[in-house]
């Protein structure tokens, strides 16, 4: 057999199906009636069908929102410099330093990059370079992390280094 097109409104469909028929009925009155196998909360119900069976649940209301997190900070060793400000943003696929970090390391030259960075403020930024192979120790661990320095001035309270470890 074919695929066979039938052009009836959905209402008249859905009348000529009793449980779906009752079931939506139900649903738009929000009554608050336990259906077959299902739990009430709230008085938001949805349902899934599967074949004959009807199947009810219940949707939880949202948790209450909590207030956002002040800034995930630790402390982090490069070389012989201790730091205890890095910010650690696990939404972040890059690791950037300052140059005032990357000028009191007195690292190696830098590796000119042609890449553009956009911030989560949706603005763009152009790093200086990539410093490369840089190893972080974070307690006990030893990281090898690449760095974009990045041309921004210290904006942040108490002079705390700008580093974003991602």
């Amino acid at each position: 057999m074919g695929e066979r097109d039938i052009n009836i409104p959905l209402l008249d469909a859905i009348k000529q199906i009793p449980k779906y028929a009752k079931f939506l009925k139900e649903l738009c009155m929000h009554k608050r009636k336990k259906m077959k196998g299902g739990v009430e909360l709230g008085g938001i119900v949805w349902a899934l069908t599967r074949n004959d069976n009807l199947i009810a649940g219940t949707r939880q209301d949202l948790p209450k929102k909590c207030r956002d997190p002040i800034i995930f900070s630790i402390l982090y060793t490069i070389g012989d410099y201790n730091f205890v400000d890095a910010m650690l943003d696990l939404g972040a696929s890059i690791n950037i330093m300052s140059t005032s970090i990357y000028k009191s390391l007195k690292c190696k030259d830098l590796e000119p990059t042609r890449m553009t960075i956009q911030l989560a403020n949706r603005s763009v930024v152009q790093p200086l370079s990539v410093l490369e192979d840089v190893l972080v120790q974070v307690d006990e661990l030893i990281f090898l992390l690449d760095f974009y320095v990045l041309d921004i001035e210290n904006e942040t309270p108490r002079k705390r280094s700008t580093l974003i470890l991602g």
